[in-house]
């Protein structure tokens, strides 16, 4: 009986220690979702609360997102976690802290469901709540394997954070565009974009934004404007509808297909747009066709 009472003991002070002492977390969260580990990790970046500051701590790309949320007197340390369940479901773990009342918030969590509790549950909800509301701006087709064209272009090359990636190109193509107006030069395809660096930590991207042009042996003189062949590569492809400003999402669905079906790829996407968005509409009636090359 004594080994029994000395083990229960020894149990109980281990738990209880763990438990106020070195758990790393208040109050857990999960849920699952049918995003791509990429589209929820872009989503955790994107995160705002209109009444309370959210600060960025630490990502590990696809991985996990730290956070600070200042609201009101109160600082939560939240960490989100993200894995793969399966084909086609997203696990989020989320661990949430209460940076100034650690043991006050365990100690009335066992006994009560208070405001902290709930506030941890409506962060959560809230964001599971945009998650689904953004699925609804844009549409992605099956990822099939395709053939990237071989193209002879006049291109800029251009960088940008990831989310400024649209913008950036609608403030840059007048260059090209009065270049090739200017010099009657005859377009003979869809524009597109070739990602040329990916800084995933960093969320920096460096691109070429290509138009289509007819081959010839010189080009009027430019110092904006450079010309490239490009070459025909393998690729995995996936059919983007919505607003080309967030065609990024395409990219975390292809890559999570290729993690899941051991494709090795090069996370360099290509992008061809074959709705002009300046003429307005529906944005999902866009569409662009969206590459990654598969590696040699």
């Amino acid at each position: 009986m004594r080994i029994i009472k000395f083990i229960f003991l020894f149990v109980l002070v281990a738990g209880l220690t763990w438990y106020f002492l070195l758990k790393d977390y208040n109050y857990k969260v999960t849920f699952t979702t049918a995003q791509s580990l990429g589209i929820v990790y872009d989503h955790l970046l994107e995160l705002k609360d209109g009444n309370n500051l959210i600060e960025l701590i630490e990502r590990t790309p696809f991985k996990s997102v730290n956070q600070k949320i200042i609201s009101g007197d109160s600082i939560f340390s939240i960490n989100w976690l993200l894995e793969k369940k399966n084909d086609s479901t997203t696990l989020v773990v989320v661990k949430i802290k209460d940076e100034e009342s650690s043991f006050k918030q365990n100690l009335s969590a066992i006994f009560i469901k208070n405001d902290f509790v709930k506030k941890s549950i409506s962060i959560v909800k809230d964001f599971r709540d945009v998650l689904i509301q953004n699925a609804q701006n844009y549409k992605l087709s099956n990822v099939t394997k395709a053939v990237i064209p071989e193209q002879h272009c006049a291109y800029i090359s251009l960088e940008s954070k990831r989310d400024q990636k649209a913008s950036t190109m609608t403030k840059n193509i007048y260059i090209v565009m009065y270049y090739i107006k200017d010099n009657n030069l005859e377009l003979v395809g869809d524009p597109f974009l070739e990602i040329t660096e990916w800084d995933v930590d960093n969320d920096i991207i460096k691109f070429d934004f290509c138009f289509p042009i007819k081959e010839q042996n010189t080009f009027p003189e430019t110092n904006a404007v450079s010309f490239k062949k490009t070459t025909e590569k393998e690729a995995l492809k996936v059919v983007f509808n919505g607003n080309y400003a967030v065609s990024n999402m395409a990219w975390y669905q292809i890559i999570d297909y290729a993690k899941t079906n051991h494709i090795e790829i090069e996370n360099l996407p290509v992008e061809f747009y074959l709705n002009d968005p300046h003429t307005g509409g529906n944005d999902l009636e866009w569409e662009a066709e969206i590459y990654m090359p598969l590696k040699n």
